[in-house]
């Protein structure tokens, strides 16, 4: 709420946007700050609310609950508090890749640079863990792209570890097709997707090290970089009325090439499954004319 009424205060500008999150993980609750920030924990996130008019603010705030591995690879899941959240100021952003801005706008073309944040992982989280030591998290600097005709939409980005640079660089490319299937209040947002990595974040995340294989028992294995997995997503969003709603999201996906291949990854093929609800506003009008519309 600290957020909300900050947003009415006349004056708070895009340089109040930037202290307030430039503490990003601040405003993760601790539980889901605590833990490993998995890939799949953006599709809830996604078409939160359209781009503002010039000099208006365009906000979505909410939570859900959602059922995902206990870690990249692991064959037992649990349950994690997941944001529902997009802020968006003209050409700037914070949503489910970070605080970004749209620096290059050319029609349906969009790109520009994101920060974001990726949380570790603690080797106390599954006895599978034990003996390879934690991963401590980063923030990540990287750019963004994105192309869209009609319904379909192409999206891109690729992140690189900033504060703990051994954690590697890793990219996402998205397919969406986006429908309402009733206008003004069901939204169906599908598309496959692929991820990539290079060989640090293979090893960081997927790897053993001759000292991991001493003191966990798994054999030494070095992965190089390269796509680590394909996947399938939807997220399903009722607007109950023109401020709330409801969305349903789930994903699935199976690791290739070295990361399957990982004495680490105990279930090559994982699914991610959630339900949340989110509150929309205009800060500088109080309205939400373009929420909700299926545009």
């Amino acid at each position: 709420m600290a957020l909300i009424r900050a947003l009415q205060v006349p004056g708070f500008g895009l340089a109040s946007l930037f202290a307030l999150l430039a503490g990003a993980p601040s405003l993760v609750p601790a539980p889901v700050r605590a833990q490993e920030t998995l890939p799949e924990t953006e599709v809830e996130q996604e078409g939160l609310a359209k781009k503002p008019k010039p000099g208006e603010w365009s906000v979505t705030l909410g939570a859900g609950i959602a059922s995902v591995p206990r870690y990249q690879g692991a064959a037992t899941s649990r349950l994690k508090l997941v944001p529902l959240v997009s802020i968006r100021y003209d050409d700037m952003f914070f949503g489910p890749f970070g605080l970004g801005c749209s620096a290059i706008n050319s029609g349906a073309f969009h790109a520009g640079p994101v920060l974001g944040y990726e949380g570790g992982r603690n080797e106390r989280r599954d006895p599978e863990l034990a003996g390879l030591g934690d991963i401590p998290s980063s923030v990540t600097g990287g750019a963004f792209a994105s192309y869209r005709i009609g319904s379909f939409e192409t999206l891109a980005t690729v992140r690189q570890a900033l504060t703990h640079s051994g954690n590697g660089l890793n990219g996402l490319v998205k397919f969406d097709y986006r429908v309402a299937i009733i206008p003004k209040q069901l939204d169906l947002r599908i598309g496959p997707h692929l991820e990539f990595a290079n060989s640090r974040y293979e090893q960081t995340y997927f790897g053993v090290s001759p000292v991991q294989s001493a003191q966990s028992g798994y054999p030494v294995f070095a992965p190089g970089g390269g796509v680590k997995e394909v996947g399938f997503g939807a997220s399903l969003t009722h607007f109950t009325t023109e401020r709330f709603l409801l969305r349903a999201f789930a994903q699935v996906k199976r690791f290739t090439g070295d990361t399957a291949m990982s004495p680490i990854v105990e279930r090559r093929t994982e699914s991610f499954v959630g339900i949340g609800a989110a509150y929309h506003f205009d800060a500088a009008r109080g309205t939400s004319s373009d929420f909700g519309k299926g545009k």
